[in-house]
């Protein structure tokens, strides 16, 4: 049966209204398949124009020839009814009734989380960013978001840099990439995770498919952050759709005056969790990782000098010089601590002589 349902979501144009139309005159993509030419064409004369283009991609294409092509392509596909599907998808209205995906689609036992915003992002936006997506991947988790310009973007490369993976939705098909400026993204995110749209290969990326992929971006998530986003912005639906489905949402506060800030403060307003700092992110959402670190710390028997210098040091790297005014140690007990911190995966070398937490 997935074939025929493969067959169904790669018809160019059909939307998920008219694809429930079909399968409630015909029950089955199958039988869409199989029905006799002079039902189509009644269904088209009655008022049916998109009929058309129905009848011209059946007359063009079969089930075995569409997967044929998609696999060639290294496209692969599931429908909501195979096992393969998202659960987190299962139960949200107005699910996709089958994904094309590259890569692999994402993991149901490691939390979600998506993390969105404005695609003209300011630098501490980036930066903000930046550090939630490190978070979740060092906590085991996996960020989803929209491979866009500016905030989803620079999230999705945090994670794969942090060595967590990452899942980007799209609004056009998985064969294009869009922007196409993201080439790099896009080929480290199918190595790494996976690129998935509802829409056929094939598909340009056209205005009015954004929307409707960002309750699929919330849909795989178990908590929405918004880091920066305009009163009227695309992040926003996402957000509403996270609201509708039950998830959590938690946008990043900003000043007032801010034209960046408007929106997530405009959520906050409405009972969104604010991201007080990126420790409290990391508490609330990874409450488990707090215990795991402890533990992890508890492991190693550090010593006075060795505890000094890795609680001096954080996620971003600092230099060896700045850990020698922060510890007051002499540059020899400094250099000793790294070394036997590294030993032990604590701590790693980001470039020569500067260090930042591995864990």
């Amino acid at each position: 049966m997935e074939e025929y349902w493969e067959w169904l979501c790669s018809i160019p144009g059909l939307t998920p209204a008219r694809k429930e139309m079909l399968l409630r005159c015909f029950e089955t993509p199958r039988a869409i398949w199989e029905a006799p030419e002079e039902e189509l064409a009644h269904m088209e004369e009655k008022g049916c124009g998109w009929m058309a283009r129905v009848r011209a991609f059946r007359r063009g294409s079969s089930p075995e020839k569409t997967v044929h092509t998609h696999r060639k392509q290294g496209i692969q596909f599931t429908s909501y009814e195979h096992t393969m599907y998202p659960k987190r998808l299962q139960h949200i209205a107005g699910k996709p009734y089958g994904l094309f995906y590259r890569g692999r689609l994402p993991e149901e036992e490691k939390k979600s989380v998506a993390i969105v915003g404005a695609r003209m992002c300011t630098r501490s936006g980036k930066e903000t960013a930046e550090q939630l997506a490190q978070r979740v991947a060092r906590a085991g988790g996996q960020v989803v978001s929209g491979a866009a310009y500016g905030i989803d973007g620079v999230a999705q490369w945090a994670a794969l840099e942090n060595h967590g993976p990452s899942y980007a939705v799209l609004g056009c098909g998985v064969d294009r990439c869009y922007p196409e400026s993201n080439r790099r993204l896009f080929d480290r995110l199918v190595e790494e995770g996976g690129i998935l749209s509802e829409f056929p290969p094939g598909t340009p990326p056209m205005r009015q498919n954004f929307p409707m992929r960002n309750r699929i971006i919330s849909g795989l998530a178990d908590v929405v952050t918004v880091v920066e986003a305009k009163q009227k912005s695309g992040s926003l639906i996402t957000a509403d759709f996270a609201a509708e489905q039950g998830r959590t949402v938690m946008a990043v506060p900003g000043r007032p005056a801010d034209e960046l800030s408007a929106g997530c403060n405009m959520l906050i307003s409405q009972g969104a969790d604010i991201i007080l700092s990126v420790d409290w992110f990391e508490e609330a959402v990874f409450p488990e990782y707090k215990g795991r670190k402890k533990q992890l710390s508890d492991d190693f028997a550090l010593a006075p000098a060795e505890k000094l210098v890795y609680s001096s040091l954080d996620f971003y790297p600092k230099s060896v010089w700045e850990m020698e005014e922060l510890t007051m140690l002499s540059l020899a007990e400094l250099a000793g601590s790294l070394l036997s911190l590294e030993q032990k995966g604590l701590v790693k070398e980001t470039q020569h002589n500067y260090y930042a937490r591995a864990v």
